[in-house]
């Protein structure tokens, strides 16, 4: 599970994912997948047998795949891989690190462009004080 360079592309098991969450209807997406997973998991017994819970949160983790890049996508990210919690939760991990970077790159853009226009405090303090010495 690796991660190449481009920031809007996610990279798992040999298939690369498009995902840019500055763009809105691809971050009403995102929204609206979590929120399925999120009441999916409500749904799930913590009574049972372990099997059944580990089948369930590893359904969790596909489901989410799916509503966020399409039916079938699960299949394609795990593809040969066991029904095992490690494996999804590897995944998830994953994507939950390249959502983290494209947020951090995407400020990172924003402050940037910020710091270009505004001045910062000292040229403020500087630039008033050429005011108030000229009059």
């Amino acid at each position: 599970m690796s991660q190449n360079q481009n920031p809007k592309v996610w990279e798992i098991n040999g298939i690369s994912l498009p995902l840019d969450l500055e763009d809105a209807e691809v971050m009403e997406r995102y929204e609206t997948a979590f929120d399925a997973m999120a009441d999916e998991e409500k749904t799930i017994r913590i009574d049972g047998r372990a099997s059944g819970r580990i089948r369930a949160y590893c359904m969790l983790y596909r489901n989410l795949f799916d509503h966020l890049f399409g039916a079938g996508t699960s299949d394609k990210i795990f593809v040969g891989k066991p029904m095992s919690a490690a494996v999804h939760e590897e995944a998830y991990a994953s994507l939950l690190d390249f959502v983290k970077a494209q947020t951090a790159a995407s400020t990172e853009r924003r402050n940037a462009i910020l710091k270009k226009y505004q001045p910062n405090r000292a040229q403020k303090r500087a630039a008033a004080k050429k005011i108030r010495k000229s009059k």
